[in-house]
């Protein structure tokens, strides 16, 4: 810090009665604290004006630096000490001189004797500077060391070793702090290049494991996220250790990286450093995860200039995604150059040794393959035959390597030359085919593709994708990260011996044209990039365009268009249509055509889901595909009529095999159970759950007959821990405000509902199954819970006056959405009567809360209507359900005023935000 810098002169004239002890203390805080409050509005005044986000970050560092100095001579000269006895250092992000608004203020009391062996006035010193600043608000981060206690620590610990790399004295004893800088240099920074280049690899390696190993989620961390501003400051101490100096000129100096290279690291860094900069303005506090909601936030502080918050939001992310990219990539090349050049002088030194070791070497095509990663022979392969590049990832895939730091810059040098010709040449595309091909083999090389930018250029309808956000809530990733880890997922399933997975393994196996499906998922959602309402439409559009280029006709063209036509078909068809309906079955079936068409896009689907995110492909959502690809594989391979009639013949058999598991006095109940339920209730059902069903409506007539109870009700449970849900089967009689009541209960306990299936006899008994599961998507295996729910229950019924306020109380953390979603969740609700032949449908789409379900259901018998279905669907927090009704006459809404009336409702129902905080 200069002494004579404006800022600092500033200081001296207002703070001079500070220091010189003219004050009493609350008139010197008052002094620092107006002192504060009128620089502070002046650095954000510059940051609302567009500056750097280095330039606003050292800015502040310096005001820092010039109260620390500050308080630190008042203090002294309060003492009556002529000298500082300590010397007060930055450490860490602010020992580099760069302090965002909310970051800590790190410090080290750098003291001349053990921190245990110190007089009473240093003790006082260090106290006093604590106290001022704490009384500012500061979060001061601080230690008391000596010289001898900071090596030791730094030797024993990583994070004390880094923070004491970057380090700055803002005031006090001069010669002190050089000493130590002396020490440091010796003992720690010459003594650890090996150890602590391993430990660097290892906390990237951590690091980098939390974000999934890409900079693509859709909530970063700004900080610790791949590519963000740890991946920088892990460049600045690397470099430190291998020339000496943080200065990454350095590195351009020595031909490590190049001066381009410099470049996009320091753009990088200082965009990074202005979001981090807003989010904390923005917050208050010391924010990192750029949360949807602050995407909008950062982009409109940015005065980016589209029209609307979701295309500012997706330019935003669109430069926030290019930049980390670059650190991520920069610090990764950095780091595997520094491992390649230490495992180079230890193989030289073995070699010494062991002369007659065989080098591990091989030439081919012009390349060389050495210790697992592939080298150009010289720098003008590309220009003695441009279509190596091309041949290039083939070798990589087949021999299993990965591309050397100089590969990596000399395609980057030949981007231009991958244009249309060499798009359309045949040898490229029957390479390209042979690469997709490779069951199993895909992913690893079209990443390689993509992180160097080929892929992209190649297949420019890819390309598009290119850290496009998708405002969806279900995607976790940009699109183009989604559809290689779409693949990803496709190509770990040939390797997988989990028993689970086996029908997906076999599916992948039968598949006989591995081409087409890697090429659907590529394709799948290109049409993201086309601003197309419908982002299928889009994609088609560019498969067929891409499929020209490529040459692809025949039954592979076909295959392709129809899995890129209707990848959504399967996933929405199970979450929302009942399933149990046979004309449901019917539509998908004739959507489908053949088994062949249905397995491609069972696989497929799983693929795509799983590729959305860790989470996303759970035993709920597994047991709905099954059930509509084994009812519709039925469909196609007997037909309708025999479909019809074996639904007919499984059933029977049904029945004889509930009366073998059941006493003999139950068989009369049996056939009665059978003939006065809808069949429905039956399908896909195995025999021990209506044996389930069975004895839950026993039980509740027992109660109700010989206890005569108006209010008589049974529970039972089925547990699918495999799944991750268990099912509630209730038996009773339908009573006014049933299903509002049940769900009230439900919602009180915590417990979510994934879908609802709900009949009635002929005889009046209501057999309504839940299939329900606990907030972290587990079983309701808990007796006390169980326990809980059915006592709610049971004082819901029995209460004079149903007052279901009482129960559904906002509580901490309970229904909240999984993610904070600042973007607003385009809540929707459509009534139609032509998704289903004999029953109105109510879809809707809003922010998850509780009683939601409650709600709709009261919305529905308020109009005098009944449900006849529900299909339940949450994902991160909003809802997507769909839901059958029906008059009492059990037929579809036709009066159109009673139409729009209920869409209007159901409309400002759901736009209700009374989500749980």
């Amino acid at each position: 810090m200069s002494e004579t810098s404006p800022l600092q002169q500033k200081a001296n004239q207002i703070l001079k009665p500070a220091i010189d002890g003219q004050l009493s203390p609350d008139e010197r805080m008052g002094l620092y604290q107006s002192f504060m409050k009128s620089e502070q509005e002046i650095i954000l005044a510059r940051h609302r004006d567009g500056a750097g986000g280095l330039e606003i970050a050292e800015a502040r560092s310096e005001l820092i630096d010039v109260l620390l100095a500050t308080i630190l001579q008042a203090t002294i000269n309060a003492q009556g000490v002529e000298s500082s006895p300590l010397s007060l250092v930055a450490i860490g992000g602010y020992g580099r001189g760069t302090l965002n608004p909310g970051s800590d203020i790190d410090i080290l009391f750098l003291l001349p004797r053990a921190s245990t062996k110190l007089p009473k006035h240093v003790q006082e010193l260090v106290q006093r500077v604590l106290y001022v600043l704490w009384d500012l608000g500061f979060k001061v981060g601080q230690s008391c060391r000596s010289i001898a206690e900071c090596i030791q620590e730094a030797r024993a610990d990583q994070q004390n070793f880094t923070a004491l790399m970057e380090t700055r004295l803002i005031a006090g004893n001069k010669e002190l702090y050089q000493e130590f800088l002396v020490s440091y240099d010796k003992n720690c920074i010459a003594k650890g290049y090996d150890e602590f280049l391993e430990n660097r690899r290892q906390d990237l390696r951590s690091r980098h494991k939390k974000s999934s190993y890409t900079v693509f989620l859709q909530e970063p961390n700004v900080k610790e996220s791949c590519g963000g501003l740890r991946d920088y400051q892990n460049m600045l101490w690397v470099a430190r250790m291998k020339t000496g100096s943080a200065d990454l000129g350095k590195l351009v100096e020595k031909k490590i990286i190049t001066a381009s290279t410099l470049r996009e690291i320091e753009e990088a860094n200082d965009f990074l450093l202005r979001v981090r900069n807003d989010l904390h303005y923005h917050t208050g506090k010391s924010t990192d995860i750029l949360t949807l909601q602050l995407q909008g936030v950062v982009a409109t502080s940015f005065a980016y200039p589209q029209r609307s918050i979701l295309r500012r939001t997706e330019a935003f992310m669109r430069d926030y995604y290019r930049h980390t990219r670059h650190l991520y990539r920069h610090s990764n090349s950095l780091m595997e150059t520094f491992q390649i050049e230490q495992d180079t002088i230890a193989e030289s030194g073995l070699r010494s040794f062991l002369t007659f070791r065989k080098k591990k070497r091989e030439e081919f095509d012009g390349f060389i393959a050495r210790n697992g990663r592939i080298y150009p022979a010289n720098h003008e392969i590309f220009k003695d035959d441009i279509h190596r590049m091309m041949r290039l990832f083939q070798h990589s895939q087949v021999r299993g390597l990965r591309l050397s730091p100089q590969m990596r810059r000399l395609i980057a040098s030949h981007w231009n030359d991958i244009d249309r010709p060499f798009r359309y040449l045949k040898a490229n595309r029957e390479t390209f085919q042979a690469i997709l091909e490779r069951k199993g083999e895909v992913a690893r090389t079209l990443r390689q593709m993509h992180r160097i930018g080929f892929l992209g250029r190649y297949l420019p309808e890819f390309g598009a994708l290119d850290c496009l956000v998708q405002h969806e809530f279900f995607h976790r990733y940009t699109a183009d990260e989604h559809t290689l880890r779409c693949i990803d997922e496709l190509d770990k399933l040939l390797d997988n011996t989990d028993p689970k997975f086996d029908l997906f393994r076999r599916l992948f196996h039968e598949i006989v044209d591995p081409y087409a499906l890697y090429l659907a998922l590529i394709l799948h959602d290109t049409g993201r990039s086309e601003n197309v309402r419908e982002h299928i439409d889009g994609s088609a559009m560019l498969a067929v365009k891409l499929c020209a280029r490529l040459q692809i006709k025949g039954r592979r063209y076909s295959l392709i268009m129809f899995l890129v036509d209707n990848h959504l078909t399967f996933w929405r068809t199970a979450t929302t249509k009942n399933l149990e309906d046979p004309e449901v079955i019917a539509e998908f079936a004739a959507i489908m055509k053949t088994t062949e068409n249905l397995d491609a896009l069972l696989l497929f689907t799983y693929c795509d889901t799983s590729g959305t995110a860790p989470d996303a492909w759970n035993g709920w959502k597994e047991s709905l595909m099954l059930q509509l690809h084994k009812a519709t594989k039925r469909f196609l391979i007997e037909g309708r009529e025999k479909f019809t009639r074996r639904l007919d013949t499984d059933r029977q058999e049904l029945r004889r095999e509930v009366i073998a598991l059941m006493p003999d006095d139950y068989t009369k109940e049996i056939k009665a159970h059978f003939s006065r339920t809808p069949d429905a209730a039956f399908a896909y059902r195995e025999a021990s759950f209506i044996v389930t069903q069975i004895e839950a409506i026993r039980s509740f007539l027992d109660e109700q007959h010989n206890k005569q109870n108006p209010h008589a009700f049974c529970v039972k449970w089925i547990d699918h821990p495999d799944k991750g849900y268990s099912e509630l089967v209730l038996a009773t009689h339908d009573r006014p405000l049933h299903l509002e009541k049940l769900c009230c209960a439900l919602a009180s306990e915590q417990i979510n509902i994934l879908s609802a299936d709900l009949f009635t006899r002929t005889d009046d008994i209501v057999l309504n199954i839940f299939r329900v599961c606990t907030t972290n998507f587990e079983p309701i295996s808990n007796e006390t819970t169980r326990k809980r729910f059915i006592r709610t229950f049971t004082q819901i019924l029995e209460s004079e006056k149903y007052e279901p306020e009482q129960y559904l109380k906002l509580k901490q953390n309970f229904l909240k959405p999984r993610t904070e979603t600042g973007l607003s969740v385009p809540v929707r609700a459509h009534v139609s009567n032509d998704l289903h032949p004999s029953c109105t449908t109510v879809e809707i789409q809003a922010l998850d809360r509780i009683g939601l379900l409650h709600d709709l259901f009261h919305t529905i018998n308020e109009a005098g209507l009944d449900t006849a279905h529900a299909r339940i669907c949450t994902e991160k927090g909003v809802a997507m359900d769909t839901l059958y009704i029906v008059t009492s006459e059990n037929k579809k809404i036709e009066d159109p005023q009673l139409l729009r009336a209920l869409e209007e409702k159901f409309n400002n129902l759901v736009a209700r935000k009374e989500a749980a905080v």
